[in-house]
């Protein structure tokens, strides 16, 4: 069934990367007020919420447990520490330079992975690494007042979702992949349960619109992520993500009036066709899950 509608596939692949850089867009505007540990705790239990019924249904309660224990454990604190960070850097600096910076995950990956998951990476590969970090510094580039800490930290988060998707690769055929998700978020969730009193605000009345446009989008768009591999095989898709920074550029330049300058557009265009170009040459795909 994978390969046999690959249209629907590509399609829902870029509706969900409209939907999630929205969903980020408005986790910015909530992180003017909200701490960025309340909003992912409540991405992460709702998304939880919505995923059990359907695992249940589809493989029995049992699946729910989390194995192997201590991988799991780290796979989601890794996924937390990566979308908390995410959120904590859309508040110094543009939506679409941190979705930028995001997306060297894929080749934080190829560069780990013959370290961690002991795999042969060739000449072209590293190239494209190295050409892809070369891309980052244009977007990290200081000016005049100095580094921006959010840069750092997006940089941070990038390093945190590249090991987070490494041992999604290394977990690979261990559960199904929605099941894997429900471990990463369920495991954040409890994790971030012992922080968030300690940064709790009452949600507001006027915020209402927002908070339920922020579920909206986060629920709708993990949604079409998921459903984009139904229909087609992730080799052929996964280049598609890299939409997700036209929307985030759309959302920063609308809503926050922010849009990347030359120099930026030019990191931007060497990170997104570094990893577009690992993804086609190893034929699987690599960063899908930041969008949690």
């Amino acid at each position: 069934m994978n390969s046999q509608r690959p249209l629907q596939g590509i399609l829902l692949m870029v509706l969900s990367m409209v939907f999630l850089p929205t969903k980020d867009g408005f986790a910015k505007i909530l992180g003017a007020y909200y701490s960025p540990l309340e909003i992912i705790w409540a991405q992460f239990w709702l998304m939880y919420l919505v995923l059990v019924p359907f695992i249940i249904w589809r493989y029995g309660p049992k699946i729910l447990w989390p194995r192997p224990f201590g991988l799991q454990v780290i796979r989601g604190i890794s996924a937390t520490i990566g979308i908390g960070l995410f959120y904590w850097a859309v508040l110094y600096i543009p939506l679409a330079n941190t979705t930028a910076i995001y997306f060297l995950a894929p080749l934080v990956v190829t560069a780990l992975s013959p370290f961690i998951l002991q795999e042969k990476v060739g000449v072209r590969r590293w190239s494209a690494v190295i050409v892809g970090f070369l891309g980052v510094t244009l977007i990290l580039r200081p000016d005049v007042d100095g580094f921006n800490a959010g840069y750092g930290i997006s940089l941070a988060g990038a390093v945190s979702i590249g090991i987070f998707y490494l041992l999604n690769r290394k977990l690979a055929g261990v559960t199904p992949p929605v099941v894997g998700l429900a471990h990463s978020v369920i495991i954040g969730a409890v994790v971030l349960s012992f922080l968030v009193p300690t940064v709790w605000i009452a949600p507001r009345s006027s915020d209402i619109l927002n908070i339920v446009s922020f579920i909206f989008f986060a629920i709708l768009g993990q949604g079409l992520l998921m459903a984009a591999f139904v229909y087609a095989a992730a080799s052929l898709i996964a280049p598609f993500q890299y939409f997700g920074i036209v929307s985030a550029t759309l959302f920063g330049y609308f809503v926050f009036g922010n849009l990347p300058d030359a120099w930026t557009w030019a990191g931007i265009a060497i990170v997104c066709s570094s990893g577009i170009y690992i993804a086609i040459r190893e034929g699987r795909v690599k960063a899908v899950e930041p969008s949690i």
